[in-house]
């Protein structure tokens, strides 16, 4: 665990990555990815992954509209192994989604939004970065982001979850 908490904390540097301006409950470090040893995406979680209130902000590289599809598509059980993956992927992937202003930094963004009302994601772009927004009951009026410097708050919470899940270890 410490060597990906040294990685995430030097890699971290080199992208921006955005939590709650506002948040009551435990945060943690979400998912992180590489490709070909680059990252990839960075996530940070307010609440408990997949609990009955969370929401990960990811900062991802590319676009965050596929990012999005990939997500529903994981939350709806689609897979390319089904014999109808084509019709529903397409089903996703075109979806129109619904204009959404977010307010990071202080200053309104907008977003594409996606879902209900219980569980909804997000894309959108924030100075030039991509933006993933998951969120499991927390409406999205009670989301304002801001750029996050410091990870160790989140790297503790991050411990004390595995901690937990790992039966107190």
């Amino acid at each position: 665990m410490s060597q990906l908490e040294s990685r995430m904390l030097s890699e971290a540097r080199q992208v921006r990555v955005f939590g709650l301006a506002e948040w009551i409950g435990p945060i943690m470090i979400g998912h992180w990815g590489w490709v070909d040893d680059r990252l990839s995406s960075a996530g940070l979680v307010h609440g408990i992954p997949d609990g009955d209130v969370s929401v990960q902000i990811d900062t991802v590289v590319g676009d965050s509209r596929w990012e999005v599809v990939r997500a529903i598509e994981r939350a709806t059980g689609i897979s390319p192994r089904e014999p109808d993956y084509r019709s529903r992927h397409r089903l996703v992937r075109d979806a129109p989604g619904i204009a959404v202003s977010i307010p990071c930094n202080g200053v309104s963004v907008e977003f594409e939004k996606w879902g209900g009302l219980q569980r909804w994601w997000a894309s959108g772009e924030i100075d030039g970065v991509s933006i993933v927004i998951e969120s499991r009951n927390c409406p999205v009026e009670d989301i304002a982001l801001i750029e996050i410097d410091d990870l160790q708050p989140y790297l503790e919470g991050w411990r004390e979850y595995v901690r937990i899940v790992r039966g107190g270890m």
